[in-house]
């Protein structure tokens, strides 16, 4: 399983836990159809990995990276600090971690509120 499936998989299992988001609108490398809904796109993507865990020269685990790209309309009102934190919350609870919180950015061309997280996660080999 790609480490953005494995992401996807936790955020559509726990989906209930992260008000705010429709597992319909969550999608891993690219969004299907040009969204025009008044709700939260959630796109999963992979960036570089960091060094492998090794044991008796064998790779125990695989150190990789997911970024998160969470897409809000320009006229969102509900908490989005809360819907992200909730989100980091049940990553973690299964052992994904977010390093990197770029913060609230309203784009040019589409006109949405964007926010990209960036997280860390093992996974066994």
């Amino acid at each position: 399983m790609t480490p953005a499936a494995y992401v996807y998989r936790i955020i559509a299992d726990n989906i209930a836990s992260i008000p705010g988001i429709d597992v319909d609108h969550v999608y891993t490398f690219y969004i299907d159809d040009d969204p025009v809904a008044p709700d939260v796109f959630v796109l999963i993507t992979e960036t570089v990995g960091m060094s492998d865990d090794y044991g008796n020269n064998e790779t125990v685990y695989s150190n990789k990276r997911v970024q998160i790209d969470l897409y809000y309309p320009k006229d969102y009102d509900q908490d989005m600090a809360e819907l992200e934190r909730q989100l980091k919350q049940v990553l973690r609870d299964h052992d994904v971690y977010c390093y990197s919180d770029a913060g609230h950015v309203l784009t040019l061309d589409s006109k949405n509120i964007t926010n990209t997280l960036k997280f860390n996660l093992k996974m066994e080999e």
